[in-house]
């Protein structure tokens, strides 16, 4: 994956779809610089100290990675993908555009709207079909056909979830709100629910009841991706919630199993299960 990776973002077919202005920064980097960058964008969790390549291939070198996930999962050519809470981050779309050639279709529920026009900002060589709807995860069914899409990709996306589950209820409109300014204050309102005891009670019903209409959206013979990952350099943070943080993919995958939905969990070659996950949809 390493030498794969590099390839991509650095000369292949990510860095062609990547805008000008980064396509220059990466030229620019040493290929001692390239390669500490991707080696530390595949680590889980990302390694601690300041890497100017690790910063700007971070989204490149995921893109990579979901496109190997789709490669994997043998998934149609001109295949339509389904991503919610997709914030600002492009490497989900970069994968399909690359693996469909163009040919696919992207559809993200993207709630915030200062992030879904940073996103917009970034898809100036995109050739794919791509739709962002400025709703939140759990409206996928009224604006989405059941059974239309090949796969929903849950990219960092349960974080998202959680962390607007309890920020809403304490009076944040995360649809308007500066997003980046503000996620270390929803992170710690994660925290103290989860110290109190209620992040089950909080958290779990929006959490499942996104992944619940994810899965009628897509077809039976699909597939919901789940993915995560964080610094290690939070762990120093006294606020920061470091063993929360990293097992929120095991957390959802506790409560989907016992939601009793139609899907059967398969490995990713590869892939370390803390931090992704695999359904088939039945």
């Amino acid at each position: 994956m390493l030498e794969r990776t590099l390839e991509e973002v650095s000369r292949g077919g990510v860095h062609s779809l990547l805008p000008d202005d980064v396509q220059a920064k990466i030229g620019a980097f040493s290929a001692g610089e390239l390669r500490d960058g991707v080696e530390r964008n595949l680590a889980r969790p990302m390694p601690r100290g300041p890497s100017e390549a690790g910063r700007l291939l971070m989204n490149p070198c995921l893109a990579v990675q979901w496109l190997a996930a789709f490669e994997e999962l043998d998934l149609p050519r001109d295949l339509r993908v389904y991503e919610p809470c997709a914030g600002s981050s492009e490497p989900v779309l970069l994968a399909t555009d690359l693996y469909s050639e163009g040919a696919g279709e992207y559809v993200s529920l993207n709630l915030n709207r200062a992030l879904a026009a940073q996103l917009r900002d970034k898809l100036g060589k995109v050739r794919l079909a791509w739709t962002l709807v400025e709703e939140p995860a759990q409206a996928a069914r009224h604006v989405l056909a059941p059974g239309s899409f090949d796969v929903a990709c849950f990219h960092h996306a349960i974080n998202d979830l959680l962390q607007t589950a309890v920020a809403e209820p304490r009076g944040m409109d995360t649809r308007t709100v500066d997003w980046w300014p503000n996620e270390r204050r929803m992170i710690e309102w994660l925290a103290e629910e989860a110290a109190a005891g209620d992040l089950d009670r909080r958290a779990r019903p929006g959490l499942l009841e996104a992944v619940r209409q994810a899965v009628e959206i897509v077809r039976p013979g699909g597939w919901l991706l789940f993915d995560h990952w964080t610094w290690y350099g939070h762990q120093d943070q006294a606020w920061f919630p470091w063993e929360l943080f990293c097992d929120l993919i095991p957390l959802a995958r506790e409560w989907i199993a016992e939601a009793g939905l139609p899907l059967v969990e398969h490995p990713v070659a590869g892939r370390d299960p803390r931090w992704w996950m695999c359904y088939e949809r039945q």
